[in-house]
């Protein structure tokens, strides 16, 4: 494979904690990063400012890689996942692997359909040119096709409204994922070996004042955007893998937060949220609780 731009569009990206010593920006809840994952368990990429869309953040989960059979890929059965950089904007999408960066079109005909499963989800997505899945069948070492979410793809959400029917792509369960950095250090305060919070995958990272406060909020305004109808995010084993090097690394913090987070089978940490309107929000903002 080929470079075909002449540079390197990634650059550095940061995964550390982001400082929380001003009391300032903890009272006023401020908005301290903003992510998306263009590919479904690939890399993040920060932002400064995000676009809210209907489906949740614009680029955020909009493709994914899928077996022979259509069923989704993550980090749960293959981890190298996290080694894939992406990089989304206006006009392409950007992957890298291997010092070696290809970039896909925004421009697409979605005439090629795909029956695609994400957990009891099915439904059709558009399939990418074979050559760009060829190449991540071989760096990750698995037969795979790389889909996008299309024009026509429907995937609903389960809303308590019965005349909204909200929507999401290729993420786990709804379309954007907020988390508290006061929770991360509670979590962290129990650790032998702290963890950032590029573990969780979050969408929002904000400065709280008490761990898992935002459990308790029913309805929020970030910026332009309200989002409402929360649940509470489970959490399984990709938590354990490291973000920059792809690689598990044992049973924690997955065993930690399981013995003090624990519902049932389920081991929650941060929040899953469904966008009311669309709008920009910015890592300026703070979040305001409406309910």
């Amino acid at each position: 494979m080929r470079n075909i731009f002449g540079r390197n569009p990634f650059g550095r990206m940061s995964y550390l904690l982001p400082s929380c010593g001003q009391k300032e920006s903890i009272k006023n809840m401020k908005i301290e990063e903003l992510y998306i994952y263009p590919i479904k368990s690939a890399r993040s990429q920060s932002l400064k400012e995000m676009k809210i869309t209907i489906e949740g953040p614009e680029g955020d989960r909009q493709w994914m890689l899928v077996d022979e059979t259509g069923k989704f890929i993550s980090q749960r059965t293959l981890p190298k996942l996290a080694t894939v950089e992406v990089f989304h904007e206006e006009a392409a999408l950007t992957i890298g692997f291997q010092k070696m960066f290809f970039k896909i079109s925004k421009n697409n005909s979605f005439q090629r359909k795909v029956k695609v499963q994400v957990w009891n989800d099915s439904f059709e997505a558009a399939l990418e040119p074979d050559l760009y899945s060829q190449a991540l069948s071989q760096y990750l070492g698995v037969n795979c096709r790389l889909v996008r979410y299309a024009p026509y793809s429907q995937r609903r959400v389960r809303s308590l409204s019965m005349d909204w029917k909200p929507e999401v792509r290729f993420a786990d369960g709804r379309p954007l994922q907020l988390v508290n950095l006061k929770s991360l250090e509670e979590l962290n305060s129990r650790l032998a070996t702290p963890v950032s919070i590029d573990r969780f995958r979050a969408n929002i990272v904000f400065s709280g004042n008490t761990p898992y406060e935002e459990e308790q909020w029913k309805r929020i305004r970030i910026g332009e955007v309200v989002f409402s109808q929360p649940k509470k995010c489970s959490r399984c084993t990709i938590i354990t893998i490291d973000q920059k090097t792809g690689e598990p690394f044992g049973p924690e913090p997955l065993k930690t937060l399981a013995t003090y987070r624990r519902d049932g089978k389920d081991v929650f940490f941060g929040t899953l949220w469904i966008p009311e309107n669309t709008g920009i929000i910015k890592k300026s903002d703070t979040v305001e609780i409406l309910e």
